[in-house]
């Protein structure tokens, strides 16, 4: 994956959709002080087969005056014949500082662990800029651009850690009051090693079948130019890992 793709899709999204950022904003109510959405998805089956697969998506958001926290939660786990296939999980925690209309400042902090991407723990705190493209009833469209310290744990025994620049892009475009269309892709390049850098991206499409539910199915990819190696150390594994999953979202 060339390293000036995330770039480029930012580049087209801001340059396709800006001239609406002029749209009125009077009519627009404040966001809810409040937002707490779980996307569950559990697939079990028996018989000539035993397969077990799980997926959990936490987000919960708390707005307070010009301050916005956020706290996510994310796992993927399977298994295959009583055998483990899969096991990913991730977390964060982030704020947000409103410093004009359309620009704030963030801090956060990461956690991911990849069993079969070879990564045991890997820990990253991060400072950076958004500027708010879109703020409308239609389209929220953020661009953002940071800095971060890693810490990584890898599974063959050994550590990373290293400083890295993060360029990301955000884009939900809302359909009806509760059916939406979400893309994201970030850009996370070390800065110790030009070939050592990272792109996550997600498409998610939502649709509602009552008031706080809705069936939700989302594509992402997680891409490693530099990926570690395996559990013995003795070759690299896959660059990126693929998802795709469906389930229902309640929101609250």
């Amino acid at each position: 994956m060339p390293a000036s793709r995330p770039f480029f899709v930012a580049f087209i999204v801001v340059l396709v959709t800006s001239p609406g950022t002029a749209l009125a904003q009077d009519d627009k109510p404040p966001p809810p002080p409040s937002e707490f959405t779980t996307d569950l998805g559990f697939v079990s089956i028996t018989g000539n087969t035993s397969t077990l697969t799980f997926a959990l998506d936490e987000k919960y958001i708390r707005r307070m005056s010009k301050w916005e926290f956020r706290q996510e939660l994310g796992a993927v786990y399977g298994e295959t014949d009583g055998e483990e296939t899969s096991n990913l999980w991730r977390a964060a925690l982030r704020a947000d500082y409103i410093l004009a209309e359309y620009v704030a400042l963030y801090g956060r902090g990461t956690y991911d662990q990849n069993k079969f991407g070879g990564i045991d723990s890997r820990f990253g705190e991060g400072l950076g800029v958004v500027w708010r493209a879109l703020t409308d009833d239609v389209n929220q469209l953020n661009v953002e651009g940071g800095f971060e310290l890693v810490q990584q744990d890898n599974l063959d025994g050994t550590s990373d850690n290293f400083s890295a620049l993060r360029f990301a892009s955000t884009w939900k475009h809302v359909f009806s009051e509760k059916a939406y269309f979400y893309q994201e892709v970030e850009y996370l390049p070390s800065l110790d090693i030009s070939e050592d850098y990272r792109v996550n991206s997600e498409t998610t499409l939502g649709a509602p079948i009552s008031e706080r539910i809705a069936i939700k199915a989302s594509y992402k990819v997680r891409f490693d130019n530099l990926p570690s190696l395996n559990a013995t150390g003795t070759a690299p594994l896959q660059k990126s890992d693929r998802i795709f999953s469906t389930g229902i979202q309640v929101t609250f």
